[in-house]
C-alpha cells in the first residue's frame, strides 16, 4: 500500500428475519459472480452483496443465483451478508438463503418496497412483517 493511505472497511450486519422461525429452511446456494458488477470496473473488483438481498436463479447458469431485478420467480433472501470478486467466474461463492416458513423483517429486506408482490406471490409459505 502506499505511503500515507490507508483503506478501511464497514461491515453492517442485520438480521433478516423477525422471528427466530424458517432456521430449519436454509439452502445453500452459490451467488453467480459474472452477474455481480461495479459502477467502477466490471472485472475483479470486491463487491458487497447486503444481507436482505432478493435472489433467483440465473438464467444463463442454472446452478448459480443472481440479484433479483423485478423479473423472473423469487428463489429467497439472502441470509448473511457476502464478500465477492464481481464480474468473474472465479468470484462465485456460496450462500445460505432463506426460503421457506420464514417470517421476514422488511426492513432489512433490499428492495421490499419495489418487489413487495413478487415476494408474497413466489414465497407463499413466508410472511413479510
Amino acid at each position: 500500500m502506499p505511503f500515507n493511505i490507508s483503506k478501511s472497511a464497514t461491515w453492517t450486519d442485520k438480521e433478516v428475519l423477525k422471528f427466530p422461525t424458517g432456521l430449519h429452511a436454509i439452502k445453500s446456494v452459490v451467488l453467480d459472480g459474472n452477474d455481480f458488477v461495479t459502477t467502477a470496473t466490471v472485472d475483479n473488483s470486491r463487491y458487497f452483496v447486503p444481507a436482505g438481498t432478493i435472489l433467483k436463479k440465473s438464467v444463463t447458469n442454472t446452478d448459480k443465483h443472481v440479484e433479483y431485478k423485478g423479473t423472473g420467480t423469487v428463489a429467497g433472501i439472502l441470509a448473511r451478508p457476502i464478500d465477492m470478486l464481481a464480474g468473474s467466474t472465479a468470484g462465485s461463492e456460496p450462500a445460505p438463503m432463506f426460503f421457506h416458513e420464514c417470517v421476514f423483517a422488511t426492513s432489512a429486506i433490499v428492495g421490499f418496497t419495489n418487489y413487495a408482490s413478487a415476494l408474497v406471490n413466489d414465497l407463499k409459505t413466508c410472511k413479510f412483517e
